[in-house]
Order: C-alpha cells, then sequence, then structure tokens
C-alpha cells in the first residue's frame, strides 16, 4: 500500500470532521436534543484526537526537521523556522479556541437536554450561533493547515519520517475515548 501523506491523512480526517459537524446541525434543525448532544459530543471528541495528533506529532516534528535539517535542502519550498512557529502558534491558538467553545457549547446543549420538554426555539439558535462560530473559524483553519502546514511534512522530512510520523498520528486519530469505543462494540454485535 502506497503511503499515505499527511495532507491526505489528515485533510481525510478534516472530512470526516466535517460530516460529524454537519450531523449536528441536522439533528439541532431537527430539534432532536439527544441527538444533537450524542452527535456535538462525538465530535468535539474526535477533533480533541485530531488535535492531539497534530500537537503531539505534526507540529513537534515539523519545528524539529526546520531547526535541524540543513538550510539548503528544498530552501525554495520550505518555510522559514519564524513563519512555522507563528503559523503553528495561530493554530495553536485556534485549537483553544475550538475546545474551549465547543465545551461551552456541549454544556449548553446538556442543559437543554434535561429541559427537553421545555426547549424553546431562542436555545436552539443560541446553540445553533454558537456551532456556527467554530464551523466558520474552521473552515479557515482547515484551509491553512491543508494549504500549507500539511505540505511541510513532504518538504521537510525524508520518506522514512513522514512514515512514522504518519503511523504516530494514525494512532492518535484512531484512539477514540472509551465511552465511544462502548458503543461501537455494541452496535457491532447487533
Amino acid at each position: 500500500m502506497a503511503e499515505e501523506t499527511k495532507a491526505t491523512l489528515l485533510a481525510h480526517d478534516h472530512g470526516e470532521l466535517d460530516d460529524l459537524l454537519a450531523g449536528f446541525f441536522a439533528a439541532l434543525s431537527a430539534g432532536q436534543i439527544e441527538q444533537s448532544f450524542a452527535k456535538l459530543d462525538r465530535f468535539w471528541a474526535r477533533l480533541a484526537m485530531h488535535i492531539r495528533a497534530e500537537h503531539l506529532h505534526l507540529f513537534p516534528t515539523l519545528l524539529w526537521a526546520l531547526e535541524n535539517a540543513p538550510q539548503t535542502k528544498q530552501a525554495n519550498s520550505r518555510p522559514s523556522l519564524q513563519k512555522a512557529r507563528s503559523t503553528i502558534s495561530h493554530l495553536q491558538e485556534d485549537h483553544d479556541y475550538f475546545m474551549r467553545e465547543l465545551a461551552a457549547t456541549v454544556k449548553q446543549v446538556g442543559k437543554l437536554r434535561v429541559a427537553a420538554d421545555k426547549v424553546r426555539s431562542a436555545d436552539l439558535a443560541k446553540v445553533q450561533e454558537q456551532a456556527l462560530g467554530v464551523s466558520r473559524r474552521l473552515e479557515t483553519h482547515n484551509e491553512l493547515e491543508e494549504s500549507q502546514v500539511y505540505q511541510w511534512a513532504d518538504v521537510l522530512l525524508e520518506p522514512a519520517e513522514r512514515v512514522g510520523l504518519n503511523e504516530k498520528m494514525q494512532k492518535e486519530l484512531g484512539n477514540l475515548p472509551r465511552r465511544f469505543r462502548s458503543m461501537e462494540d455494541l452496535s457491532s454485535k447487533i
């Protein structure tokens, strides 16, 4: 099997995350509070897995490569260390924003679950607006990652290094929280 590049692996994960978020918006629009909560909670967990792969593996590897690789290696297509640090710092700020806003949104939907018989359209609209803020910023964020950062690994790393990085990130992307694994185990037995 051919090596899947970081751009393909992580961009594919962006697509899966987009689908999960779309499922949340569809359930919310239909007024399905319980399903909205479950879908948002899963999206939040999966986004955390994606972020963890980037923070633990991708970003440090890229910075290490820029700090330690010879300057002559693909000099015209590699970012400067300053640009990489600045871009990665911006992405990490986005990640903090996503986790903070999603935590607040999950909490809000959780409150709606408790008072499901008293939910007003204004309550749903507030939740939708919170989630739309995340969605809009996520679009811009993903564009930056896919058009720049994910490409850097192909420029900065040797093939064996890319394979090793990919394996580490794939492990993080597959490390689903226990609360979801038990649901998947149950559904596969039905």
